[in-house]
């Protein structure tokens, strides 16, 4: 498999921009490693599922809100919830993490 994706990945240039944007950003991560991992990492998924599903419950609450008002507002809250999310995967406690980062970006 990764003879034929190298194969195809290095070929010459696509006619099509859009086709050959994908191309150079497909050959990327494959040089780099990164495109096939999953098959060799149990621990990679081989989708972005998981991602997606935890982006639902943001869409519901911009939702309910009637958006957010700002744009300022809204970075914030991507911020926050990224970081909630990701603690939690990694079975940290969410508030312990948000109050670590809030002190180290005190102490510089």
């Amino acid at each position: 498999m990764e003879t034929r994706i190298s194969a195809l990945l290095n070929r010459p240039s696509l006619q099509s921009t859009v086709n050959e944007r994908l191309r150079k950003g497909l050959l990327k991560h494959h040089q780099r490693g990164s495109l096939l991992r999953f098959l060799d990492d149990p621990s990679i998924p081989p989708t972005k599922n998981a991602a997606e599903r935890d982006l639902r419950s943001e869409v519901t609450a911009r939702k309910v809100s009637q958006c957010r008002k700002t744009q300022r507002g809204a970075d914030g809250y991507a911020v926050i919830k990224s970081v909630v999310e990701t603690a939690k995967r990694r079975a940290q406690h969410p508030l312990d993490v948000l109050v670590g980062l809030q002190v180290r970006a005190a102490t510089h």
